[in-house]
């Protein structure tokens, strides 16, 4: 936990949302972060040390503005999806919040990497039957990988951007990514490229199974700026 116990009045977050694209160009998904310009602390370090009342309260804060755009993420048929911890999975087992997250359809869950309980195959258990899927964040960056897809089925996984990149300065890589995503691809998942920072790495996945890219080769934008921009790339 953090040093101080922190409410929500006591910090400034912006909510913005990076885009996800499908290999023909269009946008499939984003994903919403927080960013707290008047912290020195990363988001990483915040999440994984805040206390729950105040993660609760930002999760919630995420979800209504969800709500807000339900119109525009149904004409459009585009995801969201929200990072998740072990203690926002407790709320999703709440009544009030499974109705709102099930009346919405388009938001899914990301797995935090940090996330121990969640990676060490508690979801098959204590899930309740949601509308929402669960996507494995971070693939391969050491946190998660093959014993997180063995204990639970996530519909989308996500290749992490460190191990993306470090294949790609490899003699074979490309060939050992088309493998990967080949192989969890065959299995069900549809797999997501972060780490997407411009067009040679787009140019390196092309060809390759994925569902979507992600990356700052596209501008995170705010909420009033996604509604307003074309989802086609």
């Amino acid at each position: 936990m953090l040093n101080d116990p922190l409410s929500r009045s006591d910090i400034a977050i912006r909510y913005v949302y990076q885009k996800m694209f499908s290999p023909e160009g269009k946008l499939v998904a984003v994903e919403c972060l927080s960013r707290f310009d008047r912290s020195a602390v990363s988001p990483e370090d915040f999440f994984r040390n805040v206390n729950n009342s105040l993660r609760e309260a930002i999760f919630i804060e995420q979800l209504a503005q969800a709500e807000q755009h339900r119109d525009w993420f149904l004409e459009n048929a585009v995801f969201l999806t929200i990072n998740i911890d072990d203690h926002i999975l407790s709320v999703l087992q709440r009544h009030d919040i499974a109705e709102r997250i099930e009346r919405l359809g388009y938001v899914h869950f990301e797995v935090a990497e940090y996330s121990i309980s969640l990676l060490n195959h508690a979801l098959a258990s204590h899930l309740p039957p949601l509308k929402a899927s669960l996507w494995l964040d971070d693939f391969g960056s050491g946190y998660a990988g093959i014993n997180a897809i063995r204990g639970y089925h996530f519909n989308y996984v996500k290749i992490d951007k460190g191990f993306f990149w470090h294949l790609k300065e490899k003699d074979h890589g490309r060939q050992l990514m088309q493998a990967l995503i080949t192989f969890l691809s065959k299995n069900n998942h549809r797999v997501i490229i972060e780490g997407v920072e411009n067009e040679e790495h787009q140019r390196w996945l092309s060809g390759m199974e994925w569902f979507a890219m992600q990356g700052f080769y596209w501008q995170e934008v705010s909420i009033e700026q996604l509604v307003q921009e074309p989802i086609i790339s």
